[in-house]
């Protein structure tokens, strides 16, 4: 199961979040976003990584040339992109694709058309004019419960320490997500809740795997 730290942009973060057992770290790519990470950023968060977890490069509405450039320039082990792209993008981009979706209603997310064989990270839905991704939104977990049933999700929106356990217990997804719940002011990072998210998370996972074995 995956636990993902998104919006990073210091080597101390990426480092926390690593040592209590992260399995992504997420770096965003979008100037527009608080979370943007610059070239320098970008890089200090791949060096304190290392090979202890992977890194994914969140983008908004990107070409696959930017993905594949970035791809390379970072390491990246798969890009994440939120907004409107085209479905055969996957086919397009050489690195593995993780779609952002933002559903604004339980229907957007059981209608949803994206490749079969792919993650979906599943956020709650942008306010008016927002961008797409890291809203801090929560998602209607019944429903999300539902598509789990059916394909690998990541859940995101509105996760932090305190909330993630139940998260998982109810909609047993593949993967969960967080960045504005880990925050100490917009945009940055507070190590403490960064470690507790990912313990938490972690330790959700794992009774959720014991009761699946009980069963």
């Amino acid at each position: 199961m995956i636990v993902k730290v998104c919006g990073v942009r210091t080597a101390e973060v990426a480092e926390v979040a690593v040592a209590a057992g992260a399995d992504w770290i997420g770096i965003v790519f979008e100037p527009r976003s608080p979370r943007f990470a610059g070239d320098g950023e970008a890089r200090a968060v791949v060096d304190a990584v290392g090979r202890s977890a992977d890194v994914v490069g969140v983008f908004v509405e990107p070409s696959v040339e930017e993905c594949e450039q970035a791809a390379e320039r970072y390491r990246l082990a798969a890009v994440q992109v939120h907004g409107e792209v085209a479905p055969d993008f996957v086919e397009r981009c050489s690195v593995p694709v993780i779609r952002g979706i933002n559903a604004t209603s339980p229907a957007e997310l059981l209608q949803m058309q994206w490749w079969p064989d792919g993650f979906v990270l599943i956020d709650g839905a942008p306010e008016d004019g927002g961008l797409p991704g890291g809203t801090g939104s929560r998602v209607d977990v019944r429903t999300a419960a539902e598509v789990a049933r059916h394909r690998r999700i990541v859940l995101a929106g509105g996760l932090g320490p305190d909330s993630v356990a139940e998260a998982i217990g109810m909609v047993a997804p593949y993967g969960v997500d967080a960045s504005g719940g880990l925050e100490r002011e917009r945009g940055v990072k507070d190590p403490a809740l960064v470690g507790a998210f990912v313990r938490a998370a972690r330790g959700a996972f794992a009774s959720l795997a014991r009761d699946g074995s009980a069963a």
